[in-house]
């Protein structure tokens, strides 16, 4: 009876857009992201006012919390509960008693306390709210140097660029994903601060959003809902532009070893006792529209022995020649495992912007992270998760986001038990994917090395009339939550 009335066109955008279906006829959609528990694992959310933890990880809130995760708020700028908060704290469940208000006065003080007590693994905060920002990065670059045993794991937000002040696409057949934000048309985003420093677009961290944030009405999305319980907010908070189908931040590794030096000048560093090495990160100017080129100058702890034209030399001293990218982006330069005790550099060739924003020395080069690599299928640059299309799409391009994930990985496509595709995918090439007549087709990816890195989404055909019964819905649903 079901598949006669999805047959009609009846069914199917009740199907895609309400509960009337049971959720197990689906078939399954899932990614291991969703699966790991982070019971222990303590979450701090940096924001200036109520409504702006949503704009800055409203759907990571949900998502740690369905995980057990310790969730904290910290807020700058607001010192009681109201009413639209407690609604909005409900719904994200986030208890009251994890909510901390900073003293304005003091703020930096008290910040560095809070940080230090409370030792969250995993801290997101906005760049773009500026003077919360510089104060916890004054503040964390103070513990990093000062300890030894603390190195959470950070991410970085453009809350305003990328959430408050989005492209408002919510009402669509699928979710769009975040999309990247352009000046003159993404309003107060007046310098293009994207592909420069650590911001590179291509390397932005894309974490998938929790299944009830998928949906296709705002009634039914609990983000939206505590989106809208800040009544206040209306104006400048809207579920429209903030629910997408992925969130996005920039990762802030924390582990450098530059903490732990003397520096003689901008360009020197010395270290007490020496220091491992395997990855090398060197960031120039962010406003120099040049590229540079420099050499690293290393004093090793140990000695190498070469050999050239029957002459034995023995040194100490290792000389690196590096290109700095444009705009500041990172020269990345990974090395078999050294110990460093003093570091220069010398620039070479460089325009009259050049300057040195930031070196960093890992030991590492990938740190241990609580987030664990995850991989997902894209349709095009979109998220996926359970996707429609009209009947009259013969071909999707199919691609793959990694989450520091290299090994190769398997992409099948099944109708009906039968395997129609099979693929493996070693980097982010695309494949396109022949839909023929079918109406239901499964994909799973898979890392080939570990079966516990996967991901499994849904393509479903749908009629003209679904889709136009799905569009008077939104419609509805659009205007009854004004």
């Amino acid at each position: 009876m079901r598949e006669k009335i999805f047959e009609a066109g009846i069914g199917s955008a009740l199907e895609l857009s309400s509960e009337c279906v049971e959720e197990q006829e689906f078939n399954p959609v899932g990614n291991s992201f969703f699966d790991r528990s982070y019971f222990g694992t303590r979450i701090l959310i940096l924001a200036p006012r109520p409504s702006d933890e949503i704009a800055v990880a409203g759907n990571m809130i949900l998502n740690f919390a369905e995980a057990k995760a310790e969730i904290f708020i910290a807020y700058s700028q607001c010192k009681t509960f109201d009413d639209e908060l407690s609604m909005a704290l409900d719904i994200l469940k986030v208890p009251r008693e994890k909510i901390i208000f900073l003293a304005e006065k003091n703020i930096k003080a008290e910040l560095k306390k809070i940080l230090l007590d409370l030792r969250a693994n995993i801290i997101f905060y906005a760049v773009d709210y500026k003077n919360l920002a510089s104060t916890f990065e004054s503040v964390l670059d103070e513990i990093l140097i000062e300890t030894r045993d603390y190195r959470p794991e950070v991410y970085q937000k453009f809350a305003l660029a990328t959430a408050i002040n989005s492209v408002p696409d919510f009402y669509a057949p699928n979710l769009f994903s975040t999309r990247r934000p352009k000046v003159g048309v993404t309003d107060n985003y007046d310098f293009d601060i994207i592909d420069r420093a650590n911001f590179s677009w291509k390397n932005r961290v894309r974490f998938p959003v929790p299944e009830n944030c998928r949906k296709t009405l705002l009634k039914e999305n609990p983000l939206a809902n505590a989106i809208l319980a800040y009544k206040s907010q209306r104006q400048k908070l809207s579920p429209l532009k903030i629910l997408n189908s992925d969130e996005i931040f920039f990762e802030r590794r924390t582990d450098s070893q530059i903490y732990r030096a003397e520096k003689n000048s901008d360009l020197k560093f010395n270290f007490d006792d020496a220091v491992q090495v395997q990855r090398i990160e060197i960031y120039g100017n962010p406003i120099d529209e040049s590229s540079a080129e420099i050499i690293l100058r290393l004093e090793l702890d140990n000695f190498a022995v070469t050999i050239d034209k029957d002459k034995l030399s023995i040194d100490n001293i290792t000389e690196i020649k590096m290109k700095l990218p444009a705009r500041g982006l990172p020269a990345i330069h990974d090395v078999k495992k050294i110990f460093v005790r003093r570091a220069e550099i010398i620039p070479v060739d460089v325009g009259k912007d050049f300057g040195i924003a930031d070196i960093k020395f890992f030991a590492n080069a990938e740190p241990l992270r609580q987030i664990q690599p995850f991989i997902k299928l894209c349709i095009g640059k979109d998220f996926f998760y359970k996707y429609i299309v009209p009947y009259e799409v013969e071909k999707i391009p199919l691609s793959l986001y990694r989450f520091h994930v290299d090994e190769p990985v398997r992409i099948c496509a099944e109708v009906d038990g039968e395997i129609i595709l099979t693929e493996i995918m070693n980097g982010d090439e695309e494949i396109i994917l022949n839909l023929g007549s079918n109406k239901e087709i499964i994909l799973t990816a898979e890392v080939i090395s570990n079966a516990n890195i996967y991901d499994c989404a849904v393509i479903k055909r749908v009629s003209d009339l679904a889709q136009i019964q799905l569009k008077i819905l939104q419609w509805i649903d659009k205007f009854s939550g004004k």
